[in-house]
This record gives C-alpha cells, sequence and structure tokens, in this order.
C-alpha cells in the first residue's frame, strides 16, 4: 500500500479520511498540500501508528464523486508539493545566493568583482545613446515662436 487510500468517504456530512504511509511523504510536504485544500475544505491532520490520516471536509456540499475527485487532487498536490521540495533542495545553494546578494544590494552593499568585471561595458546608467530618458517637457515641448 504505497499510494493515499480513502479510509471512510461520508457523502451526508462531506467529509473524507485519506490514509497514507509516513515514510511515503515528509511530513511538510503534507503540510503544504493539506494548505492548498484549505480555501475548499477543512483540514485536519492526524498520525495513527505508521501512518498519516488526512480528514477533509467540505466547505460546501459535496457529491461522493467529488470526493472522489478532491482524493485524486489532494494524491497529485502532495506529488507536485513533494518534487517542488526536491527542486528548492537542489538548488538551495543558488537561491542562498541570490537572495544574499539583492539584499546586500538594497542595503547598499558592493557587489562581487567578477559581477561587475562581466557587466563593464564602458557604459554608465546615465548615458543615453538613443536619447530615451529625454524628459517629458523637453520631448514635447510647445514653441514659444508658435
Amino acid at each position: 500500500m504505497g499510494h493515499p487510500h480513502i479510509e471512510k468517504l461520508d457523502p451526508k456530512t462531506h467529509t473524507m479520511t485519506l490514509s497514507l504511509d509516513i515514510g511515503l511523504y515528509p511530513a511538510d510536504v503534507l503540510y503544504a498540500a493539506a494548505y492548498v485544500f484549505l480555501d475548499r475544505a477543512y483540514v485536519l491532520l492526524d498520525r495513527a501508528g505508521p501512518r498519516f490520516e488526512v480528514h477533509l471536509r467540505g466547505k460546501g456540499e459535496l457529491t461522493e464523486a467529488q470526493l472522489t475527485a478532491m482524493s485524486g487532487e489532494f494524491e497529485n498536490e502532495l506529488l507536485a508539493q513533494a518534487l517542488r521540495r526536491k527542486v528548492i533542495k537542489a538548488n538551495q545553494k543558488i537561491i542562498e545566493d541570490i537572495t544574499s546578494q539583492a539584499i546586500a544590494g538594497a542595503a547598499g552593499g558592493t557587489l562581487p568583482t567578477d559581477f561587475l568585471a562581466a557587466g563593464d561595458d564602458g557604459m554608465d546608467f546615465l548615458d543615453d545613446p538613443l536619447g530615451i530618458a529625454v524628459p517629458w517637457e523637453d520631448k514635447f515641448k510647445k514653441k514659444k515662436d508658435a
């Protein structure tokens, strides 16, 4: 039993209980998937021995087919959150470097020398060879002679 399955389904009370193995998904993936469903269902997470239980109760009236579909959507969201977690872990160093450079730049810090050398084309940010930064008044100034 590797994937989540429906333990209980009650269309009268618009509730459903999913059960999944604890080793299948980390707890933070489960929390993230549950968070996505908060707009349309009340979510209660529980642990029963070696399994997680996810209790979902629809905020509106739901048929048995809609509850079953919600179960599939929850499983898909678990997969999406697990992939998102994997991508973030794989790119953690890049994310930290970019974030620290952005914060340093916003705080008035200096950029790394290799970044400055790569972008050094002899132009200043005030240079305007195409005349794009002409003030509105100068560009559309009415001639006094007219």
